[in-house]
């Protein structure tokens, strides 16, 4: 069993990793971008590294809901799921993790 110690040696060592990770992303999203695109980058990776920093809890289920396919109001879709996490206390940060799942996707978008 490791030693409190060693794992917050090596939860230190992957958040270092992690950030050099995003630093080289960041780089690489910002050549040939304007200043003000510069920005948006700036922002959405600060946010993504704040979201993605909350762990998942462990008994955390995704909602079971049908994937949303643009026939219908998103705000509708958006409200149903929100209220699904409600249900189950789930941090806002979560909640930004768990929505894109619930979208399907146009083909030949990845």
């Amino acid at each position: 069993m490791p030693t409190p110690m060693l794992v917050e040696t090596l939860v230190l060592s992957l958040e270092q990793r992690l950030e050099e990770m995003m630093g080289r992303k960041i780089a690489e999203a910002m050549s040939n971008k304007s200043s003000r695109q510069q920005s948006m980058v700036l922002e959405e990776n600060h946010f993504l590294l704040e979201v993605m920093a909350v762990p998942l809890p462990r008994d955390f289920k995704q909602p079971k809901m049908e994937k949303y396919n643009g026939s219908s109001d998103p705000v509708d879709h958006l409200r149903s799921f929100v209220d699904l996490m409600r249900l189950q206390a789930t941090p806002d940060a979560i909640m930004c993790r768990a929505f894109p799942p619930t979208l399907r996707r146009k083909p030949g978008t990845g």
